[in-house]
C-alpha cells in the first residue's frame, strides 16, 4: 500500500510542475505576442490560437511521455537518450506545423521572406519550450532517483539494525537452560513434588514470554518484570535461602513500553557474579523507578555501587550484546552503568520516558 502512495505522489508532483511549466510558458508567450505583433499593424489572435494549440499539443505529448517515464527505473543517460528519441522528432513535426499554420492563417509579412529563413527560425521557437521541459522533467527525475536510493538505503539499513537486533536478543544462555533442568532433576529425585511444579511453571512463564516476543515491537513494561520475576524465582528455587531479593517497584508499575528481554543479560550477570561465585547468603535489590524523566532499572547485590566501573576487557558477551542492543535501539539517549567490585555486581539501564511512550 505504501508503494501506491508513493506512486501517486510522485505522479502528482510531476504533473503539477508540468503543468506549471506549460501555462508560464504559455503567459510569456502570450504578452510578448500582445505587445510585438500589433506594432506589425496584424492582429494578434491568430497568433494567440495557434500558439495556444501547439502549447496543448506539448503539453499532452510530454506529460503523457513524462508520466510513463516517470516511472521507470532508468539510470540518468539512458533516460535522457530515451527522451530526445520522442522529442526530437515531435520538434520537427511541430516546426512544421507552427510554420505551416502561422504562413496559412496569421502572417502577411513572412510571405517575402524565404523558406530556410522561415523555418530556421521556427526550429529555435520551437525548440526553447521542448529543451526547457526536457531540463525540467530531468531534474525531476534526479530528485526521484536520488530519493528511491536514498529509500532503499534507509531499508537495507532498517533491516540490518532489526537482523542485529534479533541476533542480540535471541542469545539465551545455554548455561540457564542447563542448570535449570539440573534444579528440576534435583527437585524430582528429592520428590520435592510441589517445588518441581513451581519450577516448571515459572520455567513456562519465562519461555512462553521469551518465543512470545519475537517481533521487534515493544511490550508493556510490565510484561517484562513479570518475565523477570519467574526469571529470579527459578534462581530462588535453584539456589533455596541462600539467595533473596529486595523488590522496590512503584506503587503502579508506569504505562511504559519496553523492548522484550533487555533485563535478561543483568538478571544472569547478577546471579553469576553474586550467588553462583559466593558461599554465603546474598541478597539482590531490584529497584524501578521513573526519576528526572527517566526510566531506572537496578539490578544490583547489597551494598554494591557504581563505582570502579567494568573493564571493557572483562565485560561477558551478553553484556556487550546489551550494549550494542542499547546503542540500536536509543542511541546516546540510554545509559548502561555496570560495576563489579569486592562490594558485590551493580548494574543500572536509564532510558527516557519519551523514547518508550507510544513504541508499541
Amino acid at each position: 500500500m505504501a508503494v501506491i502512495n508513493l506512486s501517486a505522489s510522485r505522479a502528482g508532483h510531476f504533473w503539477y510542475w508540468h503543468t506549471l511549466f506549460w501555462l508560464s510558458y504559455l503567459l510569456v508567450k502570450f504578452i510578448h505576442l500582445a505587445v510585438l505583433v500589433p506594432l506589425q499593424n496584424e492582429a494578434a489572435w491568430p497568433y494567440l490560437w495557434i500558439y495556444s494549440l501547439v502549447t496543448l499539443i506539448h503539453f499532452t505529448v510530454t506529460g503523457l511521455l513524462g508520466q510513463h517515464e516517470l516511472h521507470q527505473p532508468r539510470p540518468f543517460r539512458q533516460q535522457l537518450r530515451r527522451l530526445l528519441a520522442v522529442l526530437l522528432p515531435l520538434w520537427l513535426m511541430m516546426v512544421v506545423l507552427r510554420q505551416s499554420l502561422i504562413m496559412a492563417y496569421a502572417s502577411e509579412t513572412m510571405s517575402d521572406v524565404s523558406s530556410p529563413l522561415k523555418y530556421l527560425q521556427a526550429f529555435s521557437l520551437v525548440l526553447l519550450p521542448l529543451a526547457g521541459w526536457l531540463a525540467v522533467f530531468m531534474l525531476i527525475k534526479s530528485n526521484q532517483l536520488y530519493y528511491s536510493g536514498f529509500l532503499k538505503q534507509q531499508e537495507l539499513a532498517r533491516q540490518a539494525r532489526q537482523a542485529r537486533l534479533k541476533v542480540l536478543r535471541y542469545q539465551l544462555n545455554p548455561h540457564f537452560m542447563f542448570n535449570t533442568l539440573n534444579a528440576l532433576n534435583a527437585l524430582i529425585v528429592q520428590r520435592s513434588g510441589l517445588a518441581a511444579e513451581q519450577l516448571i511453571e515459572y520455567l513456562s512463564t519465562y519461555l512462553r514470554h521469551s518465543l512470545k516476543n519475537q517481533h521487534d515491537n515493544f511490550i508493556p513494561l510490565q510484561q517484562e518484570l513479570d518475565a523477570l520475576s519467574a526469571y529470579m524465582a527459578i534462581q530462588q528455587i535453584r539456589f533455596g535461602q541462600r539467595l533473596q531479593l529486595n523488590w522496590q517497584l512503584p506503587a503502579k508499575v508506569p504505562a511504559l513500553n519496553f523492548p522484550p528481554l533487555l533485563l535478561q543479560p543483568l538478571a544472569e550477570n547478577a546471579i553469576q557474579y553474586s550467588v553462583a561465585e559466593l558461599s554465603g547468603d546474598v541478597l539482590l535489590h531490584i529497584d524501578v523507578r521513573v526519576q528526572d524523566n527517566k526510566l531506572q532499572i537496578t539490578l544490583a547485590q547489597e551494598g554494591a555501587t557504581a563505582e570502579g566501573g567494568w573493564p571493557d576487557t572483562q565485560r561477558p558477551t551478553n553484556l556487550l550484546n546489551l550494549a550494542e542492543r542499547l546503542q540500536l535501539l536509543f542511541g546516546d539517549k540510554a545509559h548502561l552503568l555496570l560495576s563489579q567490585s569486592a562490594n558485590g555486581f551493580y548494574s543500572q539501564i536509564s532510558l527516557p520516558t519519551e523514547a518508550l511512550d507510544g513504541s508499541a
